[in-house]
């Protein structure tokens, strides 16, 4: 842990609005990182944000069973954090994320450690780092911001081992292992909603509507029953997040053209083919979205080939 001592003790200055609260308290070093009063951790408002959010979560529950967690999450992904081990402490922002009222004050101390686990500091997310009181504001930045002042720098651009990278540079061992667990009130209403007759599920894939054009326009075969969670001819379209997440977690394999159903097949491990025109996918471990349609329908070609 050394290593990142140094930067620690760096203190942010400039004129941006994020300084003054940084500047504000003395750090104590090893004291305040190894044992800190809890832990703050953000998840941003996109529906794949919130998966880094959940793996940081895992590990911390596990490295520091008697801290206080705090999570600051979108109100549509509140019930994902039940996937963990224990449920943290979860507060909510319903569009621009912001400090919900029910955590100011002095419900977060200055000697709680806020993990922010994303590479880039977005302009949405500055006024909430800046209206905390939290010494240490942590994360895997590839570039510096005036919002964080512990920069833990990772030789990756893909989760999980971005986490992974940065709890190992501050003396952390990341729970490479977990995946989430999926609830099973969740999973019997899952099958409920699948085999609403026989109550018993057959294998499926989960694809949009844009995706399995693409498919059928190339003569690719389609082996399994195909679940829309959405566009008018979805029977699930209406369902809340955790379902559809569990849905998702249960399928053979997902077909997609949808950052959110991307996200959600690459943290429960679930096998996958994507199309990224926009480049904005999640990058994760072992999985390469396609940016073209033909190159889509290839890798499409390449699973069913490989099976799963």
């Amino acid at each position: 842990m050394k290593h990142v001592f140094a930067k620690l003790l760096r203190r942010i200055s400039g004129g941006q609005a994020g300084a003054a609260g940084l500047n504000n308290r003395v750090i104590h070093l090893p004291d305040d990182l190894i044992d800190p009063d809890g832990f703050l951790i953000y998840s941003g408002p996109d529906e794949s944000d919130v998966w880094p959010a959940v793996y940081m979560a895992n590990t911390i529950q596990r490295e520091f069973p008697c801290k206080d967690i705090t999570v600051i999450c979108s109100l549509r992904d509140t019930a994902l954090f039940n996937m963990l081990r224990t449920r943290p402490s979860v507060h909510t922002y319903d569009g621009r994320p912001r400090i919900p009222a029910a955590i100011e004050g002095d419900t977060i101390s200055a000697g709680t450690i806020l993990v922010y686990p994303y590479a880039i500091v977005r302009s949405e997310a500055e006024r909430l780092l800046s209206g905390t009181v939290c010494g240490i504001r942590m994360a895997p930045l590839t570039d510096s911001s005036t919002y964080i002042n512990l920069r833990v720098k990772t030789e990756t651009d893909v989760y999980p081992d971005i986490l992974s990278q940065m709890c190992s540079a501050i003396g952390i061992t990341y729970d490479a292992d977990w995946r989430p667990t999926v609830p099973n009130r969740v999973e019997e209403l899952v099958e409920h909603k699948i085999a609403p007759v026989s109550g018993r599920m057959l294998p499926y894939i989960v694809t949009t509507p844009s995706a399995i054009s693409i498919l059928e326009k190339s003569r690719a075969e389609i082996p399994l029953r195909t679940v829309l969670l959405s566009g008018k001819n979805s029977d699930f379209k209406e369902l809340d997040r955790e379902i559809k997440t569990v849905i998702i977690a249960d399928a053979s394999a997902v077909v997609t053209d949808s950052d959110d159903l991307w996200g959600d097949a690459c943290a429960h491990g679930v096998p996958v083919v994507g199309l990224d025109t926009s480049g904005s996918f999640i990058r994760w471990k072992d999985r390469e979205p396609a940016v073209d349609q033909d190159e889509f329908a290839e890798a499409w070609v390449r699973l069913l080939k490989k099976g799963w």
